[in-house]
């Protein structure tokens, strides 16, 4: 029987919730709004199954990339409408095309997010975009065994964590199985998202029509938060926006989060997309400040799903990317403020000046900002600065 001691050592993946088989375990949210494993002990008959696919429990060993690239779509439509270069996009369509099935975030009716499935180039436009919040896993592992068993292509994509849970809870290898996992900084609470919505809105989500982590309008290194509802549209530089900030500060992170048990190439993944960060210094060449991927391929199948008939890449370094983006690494040290926003949280009047309050700089850390801080109101003031400067 599976049981929650430290928090630290649940990543919601939902492998035990699915595996088992009588269906005695549901996610059930706590306090700050993730969901953890709650077992009904009058059902459970201690079969183990919940413990064996646990990926907390059972780490899969590091690996190392077997090839590394800096790479993003030609087709500056899908580009543009993706977070970095578009390749999940290529990469999905391609098994879509192939009469295969694929498993990717998207928004719900209330705006949260959830692990769903498509077999349509039509469908996939629900997965394209960062979603910076956790995606509830649902039935996903269920649906992508009976997908896998049926002869189906499979495509799954998600955190790392997501992906070493599929791992555990499938107990094979499928040839038929594709694996993408995006680099992941964290997850943040679906409670604090769902708050945060509210009050932006005055409670009206259903008059959302469209959220954007990552919208590139201005840029992709200085990405915008947009949210359009009720006819009108909210957009602010991502280092501005409330939500944002409390996520980007580690304030709002899961707990296991702040030291990631998946990463290092733990989670078995056949490829793994990120943010190429540095990329003006490594590459610059391939810059232009509209989104490139890292991509690590990982498995002789992730390298054979790359189509690199549509993808300009080049071959880099892992060793000379991993400084500019921090992200791969499994620590993301906690905000100091954290245990105190959560013990705030129910009782605030407005999350949005609660998180202000919290993420408020220290003022050795504003001094350490300024220089940044000036840039870019530079480049707020005299936007072409930055294209003469590329």
């Amino acid at each position: 029987m599976i049981t929650i001691t430290d928090k630290q050592l649940c990543c919601g993946c939902g492998a035990c919730v699915q595996k088992c088989p009588k269906h005695c375990i549901s996610l059930q949210a706590d306090n700050e709004g993730f969901a953890y494993p709650v077992v009904d002990a009058k059902k459970c008959i201690d079969c183990g199954l919940c413990e064996k696919v646990c990926p907390e429990l059972h780490p899969y060993s590091p690996q190392e990339p077997l090839k590394v690239f800096a790479a993003f779509a030609t087709d500056d439509d899908i580009r543009f409408r993706s977070s970095s270069g578009g390749i999940f996009s290529l990469i999905a369509e391609n098994v879509i095309a192939e009469g295969g099935v694929v498993f990717g975030a998207r928004f719900d009716q209330d705006w949260q997010v959830v692990i769903d499935w498509t077999e349509t180039k039509d469908g996939l436009e629900a997965f394209r975009g960062a979603k910076y919040v956790q995606a509830r896993t649902g039935e996903s592992f269920r649906k992508a065994e009976e997908f896998l068993k049926s002869g189906r292509k499979v495509l799954y994509s998600g955190t790392h964590c997501q992906i070493a849970g599929l791992q555990h809870y499938l107990g094979k290898n499928y040839s038929n199985l594709l694996t993408v996992d995006c680099l992941c900084h964290g997850v943040p609470s679906p409670k604090v998202w769902g708050m945060y919505l509210d009050e932006v809105t005055d409670a009206q989500r259903r008059a959302i029509s469209d959220i954007r982590f990552r919208d590139k309008t201005d840029g992709w290194r200085m990405y915008n938060f947009r949210l359009d509802y009720a006819g009108k549209t909210e957009k602010a530089c991502h280092r501005d926006n409330p939500f944002m900030q409390a996520f980007l500060k580690n304030l709002i992170l899961r707990p296991s989060c702040h030291n990631c048990r998946a990463k290092q190439g733990r989670s078995h993944s056949d490829i793994s997309l990120a943010d190429f960060w540095g990329i003006q210094v490594l590459h610059p060449d391939m810059y232009d400040d509209r989104g490139a991927s890292l991509v690590t391929v990982n498995t002789g199948k992730g390298t054979q799903a790359l189509d690199f008939q549509h993808i300009k890449s080049v071959e880099t370094s892992f060793s000379e990317a991993l400084p500019y983006n921090s992200g791969f690494k499994p620590e993301q040290p906690e905000h100091r403020h954290r245990s105190r926003f959560f013990s705030r949280l129910d009782k605030c009047g407005s999350v949005t000046a609660l998180i202000l309050k919290e993420v408020k700089p220290s003022l050795k850390e504003r001094i350490v900002l300024l220089p940044y801080k000036t840039k870019l109101a530079f480049y707020r003031l005299f936007p072409k600065a930055r294209s003469i400067r590329r």
